[in-house]
Parts: structure tokens; sequence; C-alpha cells
């Protein structure tokens, strides 16, 4: 695959990448993507984009971003920390715990000097079965069940950003981005009242 990260001006880094394919469907000769994840899976992944010669601008790197931290796993690959990056973490946070999240934030403030990240989470109400809603309980109960449990929610958004010395540029519940873009049509839902997408931001942009 085509690594011309040398000569880019924006970092996108994704964290537990999986599967997702945005660096094939989003290209852009000036943005370098970088993939953090099992190195079984981006293996795995980058095998069937060589079989289907799929020329993807992706920097793959293998690790537990977690257990290593996302900013040792960077300097692996000779990241550029003095780029601006914006780091999407998609679907992650609501299986850790408050440390490790607090450790990941905490790594990118203190290393790259001009950053944005997606994230999204779900409330505390939610972790701890208290929103007064049998459907949304049975929905965590079932998680749980399957060994996938929801062990961290957010209560105050604005404190994590006080925390990575950010600002908040955008904060939405996914209830109301379907009432918004989608208001003829019922949530599938009571969850998405608990679920919501978060975009952060630090450093001169």
């Amino acid at each position: 695959m085509t690594d011309s990260t040398a000569n880019f001006s924006l970092a996108i880094n994704r964290l537990s990448a999986g599967l997702d394919t945005r660096a094939i469907r989003k290209p852009a000769p000036s943005v370098a993507y970088f993939e953090i994840d099992d190195e079984n899976i981006l293996a795995f992944k980058k095998a069937r984009l060589e079989e289907n010669e799929i020329d993807a601008n992706v920097r793959f790197i293998p690790g537990n971003y977690v257990r290593d931290g996302p900013i040792a796993l960077l300097k692996t690959s000779k990241f550029d920390f003095e780029r601006p990056t914006h780091f999407i973490w998609e679907g992650n946070t609501m299986y850790l715990t408050a440390a490790a999240v607090s450790q990941v934030f905490g790594g990118i403030t203190r290393h790259v000097r001009r950053f944005s990240v997606s994230f999204d989470y779900v409330t505390e109400e939610l972790i701890t079965k208290t929103t007064g809603d049998p459907e949304i309980t049975n929905v965590v109960e079932r998680f749980a069940a399957m060994g996938a449990p929801w062990t961290y929610g957010i209560a105050d958004v604005g404190r994590l950003a006080d925390k990575a010395a950010a600002t908040i540029l955008e904060n939405v519940k996914v209830a109301d981005l379907h009432r918004a873009y989608w208001p003829t049509q019922p949530l599938d839902s009571p969850i998405y009242d608990h679920y919501s997408i978060c975009t952060l931001q630090a450093g001169e942009q």
C-alpha cells in the first residue's frame, strides 16, 4: 500500500479501527490515516484490501491502545505530533473505565499540540440501570449477557473537556439527531436519549 504520510497536512487517527473503511471511502491528498487495533484484525483487513487491489493510504499500527497508550503506539510509526490531528474514537468508551478514558485523553493532551477528538458515549444512568425505563435496562443486560458489558458512562462531558484542556465543538444526543433529520420516523429505542456523540478540540487549529 502507498505510504505518503510525509506530506500530509492533517492526520486522522482511528482508535480500535476494526474493519472500518473510512480511509478508503473518504480519501484526500492532504490527509493521512493511521489505524490502531489488534494485530490480527489489521492483518486480516490488510489482506482483504490487497487481494481486492485496493490501495489504501493507511498506516496500520498493531497494538492495544488501552494497555500500551495511543501515544506510544503512534511513536512506533514515527508520527508527527506537530501536525493537526483528528482522533476518531467510536464504540469504545462505554466498554472502558473512567481511569482508562482519562489516560487516553491525558496522553493526547500532553503530546499532540493541535487536536480534535470525536467519540460516542452513554450516560451514567444507563450504566447503573437507573433510567427508570425497563426497555433500556433490558438492552444493557443483554449486552452483559453476551460478554460485552457496558462499564462506563459520562455524566458531565464538560468536566472531561476541562481535564483535556479542550473545548466542546459539538455534543448531541443521537435521539436529537434522529428528530432533526428523520422527523417522520419513530425512534427504534429510548436508549438513544442516553447515547451521544461529542467532538472536543484543543490547540490552535
